[in-house]
């Protein structure tokens, strides 16, 4: 999905090369622009770079238009591409089952230029304007990160795409410490501008694409590292702690260290997870409820440092080791 510092993507999907050499000189100047010959090379093109826009022909040979817009359709990825025929069909009957199947509009051959610029730039203007109110709903206003919804729905569904394919999954809560005591002491616009650096440095920790931050409550973030298993959460919870170190912001009210510091709660699910416990009946929540838990006892340990918690252990007692930051114990 493109965001608005990006040009958008549109994908022509046509075997007649002449009709992608002409949509192509037309279009050139409106959007990039990526192409396919057949169903398959679409496929893997859109997966390359989700389109914000395919323009598609409905007879080709193989995988016709109409397979191929069912197969996006069933896919969660694209749910959210318009799709527009490009048809010489004009019979009504065709486009009933076109505009059933989910495309959004039809541009009929032979093209007039004209009307399929006014399409294309109708299209993309409503797609930005969807991305726009989608990032409204999923994203912090304050922080510009992920929000609860985002993490829910990222969550259920990094949660199950593990299950099914046995890859570990690991959670870290983490909390800013005596962030109250920061608000009544330097105030609430400044405790804003401190929520906005530990997220950027929560998200600088990051090491790939698929780890995901986001603002789970007032001053607790999460962070859902999917196929990361304990030793890589437990690189991860070092690089938070010393990132948010590295920020240097000045707390008198946190003892003993006089800097703003956060704890850290890692839970993870992995091959050592499942060895004597039955695997499947753990749940997504049983996630979070240890990552909380591992948090609960990195703060009653003496904040500032992470504690690492077993998922098979989300509903067992809490123990309350000590650790030295930035070591980590369970």
């Amino acid at each position: 999905m493109s965001t608005p510092t990006q040009p958008q993507q549109i994908l022509l999907v046509d075997d007649d090369a002449g009709a992608i050499q002409l949509l192509g000189g037309l279009l050139a100047s409106v959007a990039a622009l990526r192409f396919a010959t057949n169903g398959k090379d679409a496929l893997r093109l859109a997966h390359e770079v989700v389109p914000d826009l395919i323009l598609l022909d409905a007879e080709m040979p193989g995988m016709s238009g109409f397979q191929l817009l069912q197969t996006l359709k069933a896919d969660t990825e694209f749910a959210d591409v318009p799709v527009v025929f490009i048809t010489s069909h004009t019979e009504a009957g065709f486009e009933v089952s076109a505009l059933e199947m989910g495309a959004v509009d039809f541009i009929a051959k032979p093209f007039r230029s004209s009307l399929v610029l006014a399409r294309v730039r109708l299209h993309l203007r409503m797609k930005r304007m969807a991305d726009g109110l989608r990032r409204a709903t999923t994203i912090d206003a304050l922080t510009g990160v992920a929000n609860r919804r985002m993490f829910d729905q990222s969550l259920a569904r990094e949660w199950l795409l593990a299950r099914r394919t046995g890859d570990p999954t690991s959670l870290l809560s983490i909390d800013v410490d005596h962030f109250k005591s920061y608000n009544e002491r330097y105030g609430r616009q400044q405790g804003d501008e401190c929520l906005k650096q530990v997220a950027a440095a929560l998200v600088s920790a990051c090491r790939r694409p698929a780890d995901l931050v986001c603002r789970y409550d007032g001053q607790e973030f999460m962070m859902l590292l999917p196929q990361t298993a304990r030793l890589g959460a437990e690189h991860i919870g070092r690089r938070v702690l010393d990132a948010v170190q590295a920020l240097d912001i000045c707390h008198e009210e946190s003892p003993p260290t006089r800097y703003l510091s956060v704890s850290v709660g890692i839970a993870f699910h992995d091959e050592q997870s499942k060895t004597g416990n039955d695997g499947a009946r753990f749940t997504a929540e049983d996630l979070v409820v240890a990552a909380n838990k591992a948090l609960g006892t990195a703060k009653r340990a003496g904040r500032a440092r992470a504690k690492l918690r077993d998922i098979a252990d989300s509903d067992g007692p809490e123990r309350s080791e000590d650790s030295s930051l930035p070591a980590m114990t369970q």
